[in-house]
């Protein structure tokens, strides 16, 4: 029976994936364009599709690259494109969950800073790494043989291993120098060696320390000079230059760096979920009773309510909201007028639902199943609510925290209209 089912799951697939095929082919030519696949998405959406993240989909399905998609490209290539959303969200969540690491890292890294600052042991040092050089001049007739550099601040002196490549060395070494006066240049040198000795001056670059104030990383190819106009000096040096001579100011900088971050990146990720989302919901339909699709009267009774309050939607709200946006507001607007009615009265049955419908929502399990039971659970609360208002109408003549949950009732009541009809074209939309 499962050869079956995976069969008829299959066909099921194709037909959905056909059905958007035409929906999105606005000029009805059989063949997508990248502007139709655009246009199509970014009205699912709400909001401008990603042109980067569509590119590369579009390219992905259009296996014979001539800028268009034929339905059986489309077909074929529709699990491609999921899989590319999909192992975006994959990687920006490993990066997001990283970078929350290191972010408390960071801030309990700074507790300890200011404490340390505050007994005048702060940290001030300076880092230094050392690259790599390119197009170095022979310092001798023989050419060189192994370079090195010398680095000085402060009047201290650390140098690199020698690397055996004359012109193009790579060294790759880091140093730390403690800071006490925080004046002066820091002298970057490069000799020639010969024996574990220095032979011959290829070159040098002086930078102010102060020029470092910032505490920011520098890094760069600084061009090499001779000690006179008569030195024949040619090539330059790649390093990085940081000095951190206030560590709980750059920490701080640092946190405000991971915070922008990550909040870019979650407003990404919720993107790229919204993405997929549209992308695939129209597929991940679950079926609904055969009584309600194979009934007439319920389809001619969807098709004119589904009409009816488009019209009304584009000459309205449809004017300054994408219809996601509504959707979302009916969620967290049912969610909240839930939990005000219910702080003095106990409407654990309007709660239980409110809650249903966020939880289906933010979990992405908006189907045309679940959209229709939570409008059925909107009905019946109706019911129960016009029977409890009639049974307490007494609160009008209590206190005024009995009067504000009465009329927080008499709100949830009307908005709850709405939310199902809201809910009710969801579930109408996605069949």
């Amino acid at each position: 029976m499962s050869g079956v089912d995976d069969e008829a799951k299959r066909i099921s697939r194709a037909e959905a994936l056909k059905k958007i095929f035409i929906e999105m082919d606005a000029n009805k030519d059989h063949v997508l364009s990248y502007n139709e696949f655009h246009s199509h998405l970014s009205k699912k959406a709400g909001k401008a599709f990603s042109d980067e993240l569509l590119l590369e989909i579009f390219r992905t399905i259009d296996r014979d690259k001539s800028s268009i998609i034929s339905l059986d490209e489309f077909v074929k290539g529709f699990n491609k494109a999921e899989a590319i959303i999909q192992n975006q969200i994959k990687q920006l969540k490993t990066q997001i969950s990283a970078m929350s690491e290191n972010y408390t890292e960071t801030q309990r890294s700074l507790v300890e800073a200011k404490a340390k600052k505050l007994q005048n042991t702060g940290d001030n040092n300076l880092v230094v790494v050392v690259k790599k050089a390119e197009g170095l001049r022979a310092g001798g007739v023989t050419g060189n043989k192994a370079p090195i550099v010398c680095i000085t601040c402060e009047g201290r002196e650390i140098k690199t291993s020698p690397v055996p490549n004359p012109t193009n060395p790579e060294w790759n070494q880091s140093f730390t120098f403690p800071i006490t006066q925080g004046i002066g240049d820091i002298l970057i040198e490069v000799y020639d060696t010969e024996r574990g000795k220095t032979t011959h001056l290829l070159g040098e670059v002086a930078i102010p320390l102060r020029a470092l104030e910032n505490q920011e990383l520098h890094e760069d190819f600084l061009e090499l000079k001779g000690r006179s106009n008569a030195d024949r000096v040619t090539g330059k040096i790649l390093v990085a230059l940081q000095w951190i001579h206030d560590f709980p100011s750059y920490l701080e900088n640092l946190i405000k760096d991971y915070e922008e971050s990550l909040r870019n990146d979650k407003e990404e990720l919720a993107n790229l979920e919204n993405y997929l989302k549209e992308l695939v919901s129209p597929i991940n339909t679950t079926k609904l009773p055969e009584w309600v699709k194979s009934n007439e009267r319920i389809e001619s009774l969807e098709r004119a309510f589904s009409m009816k309050f488009n019209s009304v939607f584009d000459e309205t709200l449809g004017r300054k909201f994408a219809w996601p946006i509504v959707t979302r507001i009916s969620v967290y607007l049912f969610l909240l007028l839930a939990l005000c009615s219910t702080f003095l009265r106990p409407d654990f049955f309007n709660l239980t639902l409110a809650v249903s419908a966020y939880f289906i929502y933010v979990k992405q399990m908006d189907l045309p199943l679940t959209f229709r039971m939570i409008t059925v659970g909107v009905l019946i609360s109706e019911i129960y609510d016009i029977v409890w208002v009639f049974n307490f109408l007494d609160w009008l003549e209590y206190p005024f925290m009995f009067k504000l949950s009465f009329l927080l009732t008499i709100v949830n009541l009307v908005a709850k209209l709405v939310f199902g009809a809201v809910f009710w074209k969801n579930s109408i939309d996605l069949t």
